[in-house]
């Protein structure tokens, strides 16, 4: 299914990024690997599936910063007044895609575990008010960084039709064992909302199993 860690056994590999309005927002409690679900219309409606656990048992580390102030090498202020839908993005060397360890937005070392759930800070209630504040800004324009995926039938969440939407987003280097063929460098996954007036919130993860230094031709630990 879409919303697990990695891909379905022989999908082909689409990265790109998704630019659109926010519709809805919820956490799912469902599968193994739950995610924050948000509901995104653009040329269609698409769904952006953000890992707030692990499905090996890893912490989730995350940076949410409510001021990022950098356009990024995607040039996030064009991609967000730009159309909306997903554009596929070149990985690898010389690539398209985000690059957590080599385009110096943050310092890795700013990820720290942040519960999923809970009454106090957690990656849900960051979300939701979030959430709710795109609702409300009819400006508010969110662009997310992550593999694309389309399954038959209708949304297993908010339910329009067909399903397909982003996830795989958060750092997709310096993983072993299963997860090692998802390794690559300039196609690490992101999440950005931009309100009215430019003021851009900003949601980095990986995970702790991730091993860094990585290669630069291939996103391997080293």
């Amino acid at each position: 299914m879409s919303h697990k860690r990695t891909k379905p056994t022989g999908q082909q590999r689409t990265y790109g990024l998704l630019v659109g309005a926010i519709k809805d927002g919820q956490i799912d409690p469902k599968t193994k690997s739950p995610h924050y679900e948000i509901w995104v219309k653009a040329d269609r409606d698409y769904r952006i599936a953000v890992n707030v656990q692990s499905v090996d048992g890893s912490e989730v580390l995350a940076l949410f910063d409510a001021n990022f102030t950098s356009p990024t090498k995607l040039d996030l202020p064009t991609r967000a007044a730009g159309a909306k839908g997903f554009t596929p993005l070149k990985t690898g060397p010389g690539g398209q895609g985000l690059d957590y360890l080599r385009d110096k937005l943050f310092s890795l070392d700013s990820l720290a575990a942040i519960p999923d759930e809970g009454a106090g800070m957690s990656l849900k209630n960051l979300l939701d008010a979030q959430i709710e504040r795109a609702k409300a800004d009819s400006a508010a324009v969110v662009l997310a960084c992550g593999e694309f995926f389309q399954d038959r039938g209708a949304d297993e969440t908010f339910h329009f039709s067909p399903e397909l939407g982003v996830h795989d987003i958060h750092m997709m280097q310096g993983n072993g064992g299963k997860f090692a063929d998802d390794n690559r460098v300039n196609g690490d996954g992101a999440l950005f909302i931009r309100f009215k007036g430019g003021e851009t919130v900003a949601l980095f993860t990986r995970f702790s199993i991730q091993d860094v230094p990585t290669n630069d031709q291939t996103g391997a630990p080293e």
